[in-house]
């Protein structure tokens, strides 16, 4: 594992909230990451705690892919790692206790699949983390984002409505919604513009894209 300097004020979820029986059950990781990851395929999870979707992911692109995990908190990396080793995904999984914003060892363009799940609003520096994965997007890739609603509004780390139209402003929108307490978008390398639902239909509810 390799340690990067990460923001102070950026959240620590527990282990135990984010890889547990119950989200296993009720939102099975190969429900969403079927759908956008193949085999052979380079794809990176930021903010991937202790490996709730990095695991999955390494089993689908196995070992002609590659698998870069990311997470500021070191304890839910050297977490990741031990199950990593535990089922030989070691050589697929490249993990780094890193902000999201301070990616640079990922090569531009090389990603085919972004997965940031609940990570804008977990961290501080929103516009640097949106700024790296468009670098890391490759010309054909997608990014999938979501950010929970509820927050305080004085929280540096929450993202309001109109933060998550700026944000999403810097991609090619793909598909968007809503749930009862998450927003979500499927997104790809460009700027401004939907080539699918404008901005928070509710597509989740009709069952098109997973909305958490």
């Amino acid at each position: 594992m390799k340690e990067s300097i990460c923001p102070t004020r950026d959240r620590k979820i527990p282990n135990i909230l984010t890889n547990n029986p119950l989200r296993q059950l009720f939102s099975p990781p190969g429900r969403l990451l079927e759908r956008y990851v193949g085999p052979g395929e380079r794809v990176a999870d930021l903010g991937c705690g202790a490996g709730f979707h990095t695991l999955p992911m390494a089993r689908i692109v196995g070992g002609e892919g590659r698998v870069y995990a990311v997470d500021f908190d070191p304890k839910a990396i050297a977490l990741l790692e031990r199950h990593a080793k535990r089922r030989g995904y070691d050589r697929i999984i490249e993990s780094r206790a890193a902000s999201a914003s301070a990616i640079d060892f990922i090569e531009s363009g090389s990603i085919h699949f972004v997965l940031a799940e609940g990570l804008l609003c977990c961290m501080t520096d929103h516009v640097g983390a949106v700024r790296q994965i468009r670098r890391i997007l490759h010309p054909a890739g997608r990014a999938y984002l979501s950010v929970i609603k509820i927050a305080r509004a004085n929280d540096p780390r929450s993202v309001s409505r109109e933060t998550w139209k700026r944000l999403l402003s810097s991609f090619r929108l793909l598909g968007s919604g809503e749930g009862l307490l998450t927003r979500w978008a499927l997104v790809g390398p460009g700027e401004g513009g939907s080539s699918a639902e404008p901005l928070f239909e509710e597509t989740a509810r009709a069952g098109r894209l997973p909305c958490c």
